[in-house]
């Protein structure tokens, strides 16, 4: 396990029609961690997660996240706008 706290690029962003869980691709910006590997909310942080997902977006700005590891679908604990 790979533990990430740090700045990326956010593209692509939608909800899983199984659960409602928001998923998102991102790049690490430090171009070394992880390249465009999808991610989910956690549960306790969906909706809040999605906004900032797609502020980010529109407003073509990065974001900062917190999870345990860079693997494919592993959940985001925190997302920021940067």
């Amino acid at each position: 396990m790979a533990a990430f706290n740090g700045t990326c690029l956010i593209g692509n962003v939608g909800i899983n029609s199984d659960d409602g869980r928001v998923h998102f691709t991102l790049k690490s910006v430090d171009g070394t961690s992880f390249d465009w590997n999808w991610f989910l909310a956690k549960k306790e942080h969906n909706r809040e997660i999605l906004a900032i997902a797609l502020a980010a977006m529109t407003s073509n700005r990065n974001v900062n996240i917190q999870t345990r590891d860079t693997a494919p679908w592993t959940e985001v604990w925190w997302l920021d706008l940067v």
